[in-house]
């Protein structure tokens, strides 16, 4: 009897651990998606447990990168925001193949949640989705006669984003009714990389820049040849980017925000990277705006009107005109445009750009041994974490 009741209770333990790493897993496994959009950044937990067929079409468009550049392209206050179909322009995206219907799956169209837009047949959504401002239940499924919208996730982060968007004033493009008149860009869409550490039946999640670690070849480059810093005495850290180039539109801001916090022992500094025609008109105008003394005005102005605008900024006579807006005289910015020490400045820059030997931009060199991109580190947010790393790895050699 003893020896029953042992076993007995040594299964319910046992499906008690079951139900507990379960759980764990189930929760493990609800993947977040980062939306970093000119008007601040937005963050969608997915739920592919319920929706996985919807997930995985999501996130595969997330990998492609078909979400960067896109609009939020529809806006009904107190109802819905929907995007992820449309270029600049109301242009349409080339898509996959729909995706099957899952709206039986009791989730709801709640306020914060997001689900895939579609035609009239339940069968039809391919990449754009919409966030929920109100309780839709119109949108819910309420049988095979009468299928729903497909809800896969909701908002984790940034509703308050979401509802800034709402309010933005719209209007009629073409045939498209309810167009924000202020375009709204989704600059990237990155999945939020998250790192899980289980220790003594706990489960501890680490974002990828909380790692203890970061491991050579895999999360930065160690550069073949050291490229001399500018001051020997200090730990240099450099920003690599470009105006025609969204990813530096959205990072810049985060690597100024994070070089007010470093240290005097840092030397901190960012140039234009160069490795073509375009390119190299852009870094001009970069050391132009710095000779004249309006690189703290332009900066982002310049970033904003190629990136975001797209405005065809790629001429002496353009930026002449782009940059009389910021108090610079033409005949002044032609001769600084043209002048000898800008000119040396930009082929300087793209002596620089082939001794990194980058992989693209933006991009940090650490001290001139090591190169950071966002495709090894994970992210952009983890290239500051591993910068961090890397400046400590220096600073605890200078203390040898």
């Amino acid at each position: 009897m003893k020896r029953m009741k042992l076993i007995f209770l040594l299964l319910i333990a046992f499906y008690m651990q079951c139900m507990f790493l379960a759980s764990v897993n189930a929760e493990a496994y609800k993947p977040e998606v980062v939306l970093n959009t000119n008007k601040g950044s937005i963050t969608l937990k997915l739920d592919p447990l319920k929706a996985p067929g919807t997930v995985e079409n999501f996130l595969r468009y997330v990998d492609e990168g078909f979400y960067d550049n896109t609009l939020f392209h529809r806006v009904i206050p107190g109802f819905v925001v929907q995007a992820g179909g449309f270029e600049k322009g109301m242009m349409n995206k080339k898509t996959h193949a729909p995706v099957k219907n899952e709206s039986a799956n009791n989730l709801k169209n709640s306020r914060g949640t997001i689900s895939m837009a579609r035609r009239s047949h339940p069968d039809t959504a391919t990449s754009q989705f919409y966030i929920n401002l109100a309780e839709n239940s119109r949108l819910d499924y309420k049988s095979k006669f009468q299928p729903g919208y497909t809800v896969f996730g909701s908002v984790s982060e940034g509703m308050d984003v979401v509802d800034k968007i709402s309010k933005i004033a719209t209007h009629s493009v073409n045939k498209f009714n309810d167009v924000p008149e202020e375009d709204v860009f989704i600059l990237s869409a990155k999945r939020k990389q998250v790192k899980i550490i289980y220790k003594a039946d706990k489960k501890v999640n680490a974002e990828a820049n909380e790692m203890e670690r970061y491991i050579a070849g895999e999360h930065y480059t160690v550069l073949d040849k050291p490229v001399p810093t500018r001051n020997s005495n200090k730990i240099e850290v450099v920003e690599m980017f470009s105006y025609g180039c969204p990813h530096c539109y959205e990072f810049d801001p985060q690597f100024k925000e994070w070089a007010k916090a470093q240290s005097a022992e840092i030397d901190l500094w960012s140039f234009p990277a160069v490795w073509n025609k375009p390119m190299k008109v852009f870094a001009q105008a970069f050391y132009t705006a710095e000779k004249t003394g309006v690189l703290h005005k332009i900066h982002m102005s310049l970033f904003n009107a190629v990136v975001i605008k797209q405005k065809k900024l790629s001429t002496e006579v353009e930026l002449a005109d782009f940059f009389e807006n910021y108090g610079v005289d033409k005949k002044l910015f032609s001769e600084t445009f043209n002048s000898s020490e800008v000119k040396k400045q930009a082929q300087q820059a793209e002596e620089k750009v082939k001794s990194y030997k980058p992989v693209g931009v933006p991009e940090i060199i650490v001290n001139g041994k090591y190169r950071i991109d966002r495709m090894r580190a994970g992210s952009m947010t983890e290239m500051l974490a591993v910068a961090d790393f890397l400046v400590n790895k220096e600073r605890n050699l200078l203390k040898k």
